[in-house]
């Protein structure tokens, strides 16, 4: 197959749908082709929740929604839409059924993904044609989401009962393995809020309120700013960006801090560092001494995070809070 080289005014469809922190990855790796080739136009597909904070990223320029759970019908609305917009290119970082079928039925001559059972929806991966143009679109050497001004003043004045040196606490996680268990969250945090430090705790749902609550109620200090549930996600990048350091587990608001460019810690179990793409300079990874680090096994009934001791945290947090 011949490679297509993309030109000033091709369109070009980037499709991820979900969920938070594989959409800012996706974004990121949007952001790197239209480096690579300034002059394309990209159109975003995804879910509406994502779409106030797409909207901000200068290198998108157009965005599409289709809430598949909530809406799935919807399906034929889409595919119009993307018949009549006249894409040369079509790049789906989704690997469900969805984007495989928008990809099948686009009518773009160029499409790239992948989808195990339904690999004829492409031509060839995404990555194997992107590395053929010379797209690193794993890289991370510079900030890939960007804030707007009214969410960087609202951040602002949300902040401003804290000290000047600020840790974005990023409490929360998709799932039970990759919690880091809040007894360390209070250990690690309490010499913090006592040498000057104010700490935002970040999250949403039940379970991030109940930690937050607790590790409120444990360090007693109105250096600590509870923001659970409370920050859009335009928002809640414009917090992060004005904090001096984030710190916490792999989840969407990790991505979020470590791609708007704030040193970031993260804490590592089941899941790689480094095949999450957290490759920027200013990423430092605290990884549990499991044999199998990394194995993705969501069953697994070993709590190791907790193998992070408040102590290893710390150390590692004085390297980023330093640098």
């Amino acid at each position: 197959m011949s490679i297509v080289r993309p030109q000033p005014g091709d369109k070009v469809l980037w499709i991820r749908f979900s969920a938070f922190g594989d959409v800012l990855r996706s974004a990121a790796a949007a952001h790197r082709f239209t480096k690579k080739f300034p002059g394309v136009r990209l159109s975003f597909l995804t879910c509406p929740e994502y779409g106030k904070l797409l909207k901000n990223q200068p290198y998108i320029d157009d965005l599409l929604f289709w809430d598949i759970k909530k809406h799935p019908a919807d399906y034929f609305r889409v595919l119009r839409q993307i018949r009549a917009s006249g894409y040369k290119f079509l790049i789906s970082m989704h690997r469900g059924s969805a984007a495989a079928f928008v990809s099948f039925f686009s009518g773009i001559p160029i499409r790239l993904g992948y989808n195990s059972g339904m690999q004829f929806a492409y031509l060839t991966t995404h990555w194997e044609y992107l590395d053929a143009l010379g797209v690193d679109f794993a890289s991370r050497d510079e900030p890939s989401i960007f804030t707007a001004e009214n969410d960087r003043q609202k951040a602002q004045s949300l902040l401003t009962s804290l000290p000047e040196k600020k840790l974005f606490a990023v409490i929360g996680a998709s799932n039970p393995q990759k919690f880091w268990p809040v007894r360390h969250w209070i250990e690690f945090l309490s010499p913090l809020a006592t040498e000057g430090w104010g700490i935002v705790l970040n999250g949403h749902g039940e379970k991030e309120a109940r930690t937050a609550h607790e590790i409120e109620n444990a360090l007693q200090s109105p250096a600590v700013l509870n923001l659970v549930g409370q920050t859009p996600f335009p928002l809640m990048a414009a917090v992060v960006h004005s904090c001096a350091v984030a710190v916490g587990n792999d989840t969407g608001p990790l991505h979020l801090a470590a791609l708007v460019g704030t040193p970031t810690l993260g804490f590592f179990g089941v899941t790689d560092a480094y095949e999450m793409n957290f490759r920027m300079p200013w990423f430092k990874e605290v990884r549990v001494s499991c044999p199998k680090a990394g194995c993705r096994d969501y069953n697994c009934p070993i709590d190791c995070l907790a193998d992070i001791t408040p102590e290893r945290a710390m150390a590692a947090f004085r390297e980023v809070a330093a640098e």
